[in-house]
């Protein structure tokens, strides 16, 4: 008898088991579809990064729009999330959208897959652009390129678009072709930072800047790689630039602050991460609240310290190691009285 209880209870759970793996399966067929466009002339605008963020803003993966300015996320759960357009080298405003997406029950265990569409308008940014001269200024590099190397580059795109690693051969077989191809050079270098390949990243992003010395892109690729290569000199000169092409970038203005703290330039620091929050203020952002937190520990004011970190909570609750923060701020603050 009770091996035969046994074996039921084995079955039910074996049964258990796969219901909650099809389940999970069900609920994570969701997906967001979306196109990118400019809100002043309706053109589709491709080559932007897009990314996927949970509710948090904490970064989930991202991709880039096609030529004709299309983006796709799939394999998601049910819930809410935000698109966040990233628009530096461009004149666009940076863009957050939110999306929700929802399975519902259609028996027999099964879920309904939910497919969200979503159109992003991009608006010029006036702080970026000049449009008192009969248009909106760009930053686009005008270049006269061989068809040959242009077809490259477009097929190294399509292919990065697709998460193929080809794509970086067809990137460098385009520089072959013609060797000052800035589109290709910058690509190149901003992928390889994206794979950590960071001294491969360098290499190119340097050619990009000598190219075209008004690319904020490359700037601040290249200020990500030096810092990751320990070379805070080189990545502190490359950030200075890209925020003096872009100052209203709250990621430029972010990373630059927390490389001059790094350095010991306390305030320079100060001052370059308190314009990233004033950038921020209407959609703040917690690793400003946490540099500043940082560096306020550091130089001695423990109360201003103690606030930075209770706003960074408060932006992240969820945080891995918010008890450890929460028991921190107790600290600064017994300390400051």
């Amino acid at each position: 008898m009770k091996p035969c209880r046994q074996l039921v209870k084995s079955i039910v759970l074996l049964f258990i088991i796969a219901a909650g793996a099809a389940l999970a399966q069900a609920q994570n067929n969701n997906s967001i579809n979306g196109r990118v466009y400019d809100a002043q002339s309706r053109r589709m605008v491709g080559d932007l990064y897009v990314e996927l963020q949970d509710q948090l803003g904490i970064s989930l993966g991202r991709g880039r729009t096609d030529s004709t300015g299309r983006f796709f996320f799939g394999g998601l759960r049910a819930g809410t999330y935000n698109i966040k357009v990233i628009t530096f080298g461009t004149n666009y405003e940076e863009t957050t959208q939110m999306v929700s997406l929802t399975s519902l029950p259609i028996g027999r265990g099964r879920y309904s897959s939910d497919i969200a569409y979503v159109d992003i308008m991009l608006k010029i940014d006036p702080r970026r652009a000049n449009t008192g001269s009969g248009g909106a200024a760009t930053v686009v590099f005008v270049q006269e390129i061989p068809d040959e190397a242009r077809k490259s580059f477009k097929k190294g795109v399509q292919q990065l678009g697709d998460k193929k690693d080809e794509g970086l051969e067809s990137l460098k077989k385009a520089v072959e072709i013609f060797p000052t191809y800035y589109d290709a050079l910058d690509r190149l270098g901003s992928e390889y930072v994206l794979r950590k390949q960071y001294e491969e990243a360098a290499k190119y992003l340097i050619r990009a800047i000598d190219i075209n010395r008004r690319s904020y892109s490359s700037y601040y690729a290249l200020g990500v790689a030096s810092y990751n290569l320990k070379n805070l000199p080189a990545a502190i000169e490359a950030l200075n630039a890209a925020v003096t092409i872009n100052p209203q970038s709250v990621n430029a203005q972010l990373f630059l602050g927390m490389v001059l703290r790094i350095d010991g330039s306390y305030e320079k620091a100060e001052k370059t991460l308190l314009q990233a929050k004033k950038l921020a203020e209407n959609s703040p952002v917690a690793e400003v609240h946490w540099q500043l937190a940082l560096l306020y520990e550091k130089t001695g004011r423990n109360k201003k310290a103690a606030d930075e970190l209770e706003r960074y909570l408060k932006l992240s609750p969820k945080a891995p190691n918010a008890e450890q923060i929460k028991k921190l701020i107790a600290d600064l603050r017994a300390k400051a009285e």
